[in-house]
C-alpha cells in the first residue's frame, strides 16, 4: 500500500465524529491515535474484524486519551467502545459508572514509549541517558535552558492525551530523583488530569510543586518556557512536526519527542510502504527500555492498552452492546492477540515488534505425563503469570485443570495460585484424552495507590495442551467352575466412565497357543468398578481371563490367566405325573438344573406291558408281578428308545416341563424320560407308569 493511500485511509479514520450514535449495525470505536498512527487500527484490527463481523459497519476515532474518554462519557460521536492507555484517567472512567456492569478495562496489548532525536542529539542523551528517561528528559531541558534544543510535547491537562500523561509522569521523576536543572520550574498537574508534572515558565512560577495553572484543555502558551513546545495534534503528527523541527520558539534546529514505539516505527518504516523512503528521517532513537536502577524502575516506559465497553445505561449514550462484546472478544482473542508478533516485524528496530499481547495471562504446566495408571493421582504444577510488566502477580486466583471433550474443556480439578502466582493441583484422570490448564476471566487490582484505585480484566487463558492416556487395570479375583460354566468376579480401573464399558471372559484349552474365544460380554454402568458374571463352557480344563475396555477412553486391560476344570454337569430328569384320557397321554416333569442352552430336550419313551381292563369307566391292570413286569419293561424300552412317542423342549433355566403322547388305549404302559442337553451325557428319569384307556 502506497504512503499516499495509508494516509488517505488515515485521514478517514481520524475524521470527526459523527453526531449519530450506533445502530445494530454500525460499531464505533473512540480512543487513542496511537493505535491509528501505529498503522495497527487500519491495517490489521479493522481488516480481520471486519472479515470476522460482516454485520457491523466499522469506524475508529481516534484522538487523544482524555478526549477519547470525554465524547465516551457524553456520548460525542456515539462510540461503544473506548481504547485508551492512561491509568490514572481510566480509573476515573470506570469510577463515575461510564464502563459497562462497572468493569475495569480489557488488557489488549503493550508497546513502549521512546524518546527521540532531531538533526543529531546536541544534549547527549544517547551518551548519558540511553537508558534512563528521567535523566533523559533533565538532559533535554538543559539543552532547552541554554536555547539548543526543543522538546515537542502533544500537550493538554484534563482532556490529554496518554502520552502526555505517561510524559507528566516521568517529569514528576525528574523532580523526585533531583534531577531538575537549574533554571526549570515543574508543576503540578491534578489528579483529575492524569496527575504528575509538567515544565512551567519561570516567570509563571519560579519553584517547582505548585499547582499548574488552571487555563482549561492545555496551560497556555504563554505560561510554558521557550524550550517547551506543545502541538495539539495526534500522536504521529508531533513526531512529524518534531522532526521538521522548524520554528521552534527558542530558534534550535535540534528537537525531542516523546513517542510511543509503535506510531516511531511505523513513521520511520515509511507508512510501511515496501521500499518506501522514511516518513521522519531526521529522527532517532536515543532513550529507550528504561533500566532498573533508574528512577521509575524498569517498567516506567511500558505502554499499556486497555479496551472498554460504554455502559448503554448511562444517560445520553447509545451503544450496541452485542457489537461492543464482539469486538472487545475478537481483540482479545488467541487469534487477533497471535498476529500481534507479526505486525511491524521487518522494520529495522533492534526492538523487534513494537506491539506485544498482553490480554491473557501465561500459563504453564507440568506434570501431564502422557501415560498414567489406572487410578493413579497426577499432580499438575506451574504458574501464572500477568503479561503487563510492572504489574502485581496474579495471587490467590482460580485455576482448573480441563479434559478437552468434543472441543469443549470441561473442568476436572480446580485450585487457586499461590502469593506467588503458582498453583500445584492433584487429580486422578478418568480417561484417556486431552487436558490443559486454564483460568477464567480475572479481574484484578493493578494499581492500588491511585485514588480511585485502577485495575483491568485479563481474559481467560489456557495452557498448552497435552495428551494423557490412561492405562486401564483388570484384577480378576476368582474365576470358578459352575454347573453350566464358569463364573468370574474382578475390580476395574478407572470405573466404568459411561454406559459404554465392558468386560469379556475370555476362554481357550489348556495348553493351546491358539486365540483366546469370547464366553461372554457383561456391560457396565456408568461409575461402576466391580464386575461378577458368568458364561457357558463346556467340560474340560481351560486357560480363563477378562479383558476390560471402552473405546478410546483409556488402554484396554487383561486380567491374569486363571486355570479352571469344568466338570460334566449331572441334571437329573423325574417323571412328576402321569395321566390318560381316550389315548392323549400328558407327561409332566422336573429338572434338578435348569439348561444353560436353549433347546435342550426331554424325550418320552414307553413300552406297553399289560392289557388293562375297563370296569365302569376305570382301567384295571391284569395280574404280573412287578418284579416280573420291571425287568421286562427294562429289557424291552432299551430296545424302543429309538422310538420316542413325544418330546418337548426346555427353556434356558427352567426346570419344569411338559411332554405329550399318542399311545394306543387298552394297555398299562412303562414310561422313562431322557434328557439331552448340548456338551452333557443324556440322563433318564426313574420308570413310571399310566394306564391308558
Amino acid at each position: 500500500m502506497s504512503l499516499v493511500s495509508l494516509a488517505a485511509t488515515a485521514m478517514l479514520m481520524l475524521a470527526p465524529a459523527l453526531a449519530s450514535a450506533d445502530t445494530s449495525s454500525t460499531l464505533t470505536v473512540d480512543g487513542t491515535s496511537d493505535v491509528s498512527d501505529s498503522g495497527l487500527m487500519p491495517n490489521l484490527i479493522q481488516p480481520e474484524f471486519e472479515a470476522a463481523y460482516p454485520q457491523f459497519t466499522f469506524k475508529y476515532n481516534g484522538s487523544a486519551t482524555g478526549t477519547a474518554i470525554q465524547n465516551a462519557e457524553t456520548g460525542t460521536g456515539g462510540p461503544s467502545v473506548l481504547i485508551v492507555h492512561a491509568a490514572s484517567l481510566e480509573n476515573q472512567f470506570v469510577a463515575g459508572g461510564f464502563s459497562f456492569n462497572n468493569q475495569f478495562g480489557n488488557a489488549i496489548f503493550r508497546n513502549d514509549f521512546v524518546l527521540a532525536a532531531t538533526n543529531g542529539d546536541v544534549a547527549g542523551v544517547g551518551a548519558n541517558a540511553a537508558n534512563n528517561i528521567a535523566q533523559a528528559f533533565a538532559d533535554v531541558a538543559t539543552a532547552g535552558v541554554a536555547g539548543t534544543a526543543t522538546f515537542d510535547s502533544r500537550g493538554g491537562t484534563n482532556t490529554a492525551p496518554g502520552t502526555t500523561v505517561a510524559e507528566h509522569g516521568v517529569w514528576a521523576l525528574v523532580n523526585s530523583a533531583g534531577l531538575t536543572p537549574a533554571g526549570v520550574v515543574l508543576c503540578d498537574v491534578s489528579a483529575a488530569d492524569g496527575g504528575g508534572m509538567t515544565p512551567i515558565s519561570p516567570t509563571v512560577q519560579n519553584t517547582s510543586g505548585q499547582n499548574c495553572p488552571d487555563t482549561g484543555t492545555v496551560i497556555g502558551t504563554t505560561d510554558l518556557p521557550n524550550w517547551y513546545q506543545v502541538n495539539s495534534g495526534n500522536q504521529a503528527n508531533n513526531v512529524q512536526v518534531s522532526n521538521a523541527c522548524t520554528g521552534t520558539l527558542n530558534g534550535s534546529t535540534h528537537c525531542y519527542v516523546f513517542t510511543d514505539r509503535g506510531t516511531f516505527d511505523y513513521l520511520s518504516s515509511g507508512a510501511t510502504a515496501a521500499g518506501g523512503p522514511s516518513t521522519i528521517p531526521n529522527l532517532s532513537i536515543v532513550t529507550r527500555n528504561n533500566s532498573a536502577s533508574a528512577p521509575g524502575g524498569s517498567n516506567e516506559l511500558i505502554n499499556y492498552f486497555h479496551a472498554y465497553i460504554i455502559n448503554p445505561s448511562v444517560s445520553g449514550e447509545t451503544v450496541n452492546l452485542t457489537a461492543a462484546e464482539d469486538f472487545v472478544s475478537f481483540i482479545t482473542s488467541p487469534t487477533l492477540q497471535a498476529q500481534l508478533k507479526n505486525y511491524l516485524a521487518n522494520t529495522s528496530d533492534p526492538g523487534g515488534p513494537p506491539f506485544v499481547a498482553d490480554a491473557s495471562p501465561a500459563i504453564t504446566a507440568s506434570g501431564l505425563t502422557a501415560t498414567v495408571k489406572a487410578g493413579s493421582p497426577v499432580t499438575v504444577t506451574g504458574t501464572v503469570t500477568n503479561l503487563e510488566p510492572g504489574y502485581p502477580v496474579l495471587a490467590g486466583q482460580p485455576v482448573s485443570v480441563d479434559e478437552i471433550e468434543g472441543g469443549i474443556p470441561v473442568a476436572v480439578a480446580s485450585g487457586n495460585t499461590t502469593s506467588g502466582g503458582a498453583y500445584s493441583i492433584a487429580f486422578v484422570p478418568s480417561t484417556s484424552g486431552t487436558y490443559q490448564v486454564s483460568t477464567g476471566v480475572i479481574s484484578q487490582i493493578e494499581n492500588a495507590s491511585l485514588s480511585p484505585v485502577y485495575g483491568d480484566l485479563l481474559s481467560p487463558s489456557a495452557s498448552a495442551t497435552s495428551a494423557v492416556g490412561v492405562e486401564g487395570s483388570n484384577s480378576l479375583s476368582s474365576a470358578e467352575p459352575t454347573s453350566s460354566g464358569v463364573s468370574v468376579a474382578g475390580t476395574v480401573g478407572p470405573a466404568a466412565p459411561d454406559g459404554n464399558a465392558t468386560v469379556t471372559i475370555l476362554a481357550r484349552k489348556q495348553g493351546s497357543t491358539g486365540a483366546y474365544s469370547t464366553v461372554a460380554t457383561d456391560k457396565l454402568t456408568a461409575g461402576q468398578a466391580n464386575y461378577a458374571f458368568g458364561g457357558s463352557l463346556a467340560a474340560g480344563t481351560w486357560q480363563v481371563e477378562t479383558a476390560y475396555q471402552d473405546g478410546s477412553d483409556f488402554t484396554p486391560s487383561t486380567s491374569t490367566t486363571d486355570k479352571l476344570t469344568v466338570k460334566q454337569p449331572t441334571t437329573t430328569v423325574r417323571i412328576k405325573k402321569a395321566t390318560a384320557k381316550k389315548g392323549a397321554v400328558t407327561v409332566t416333569g422336573t429338572l434338578s438344573l435348569g439348561p444353560a442352552v436353549t433347546k435342550a430336550k426331554v424325550e418320552l419313551f414307553a413300552v406297553a406291558t399289560t392289557k388293562v381292563k375297563i370296569t365302569n369307566g376305570k382301567a384295571k391292570t391284569g395280574k404280573s408281578t412287578a418284579k416280573a413286569v420291571r425287568e421286562i419293561v427294562v429289557a424291552r424300552i432299551a430296545t424302543a428308545r429309538s422310538k420316542q412317542v413325544g418330546k418337548t423342549t426346555v427353556g434356558t433355566g427352567k426346570k419344569t416341563f411338559t411332554v405329550k403322547a399318542k399311545l394306543k388305549r387298552g394297555f398299562h404302559y412303562v414310561l422313562q424320560l431322557e434328557y439331552i442337553h448340548a456338551g452333557q451325557t443324556s440322563t433318564f428319569s426313574k420308570l413310571g407308569s399310566v394306564d391308558v384307556h
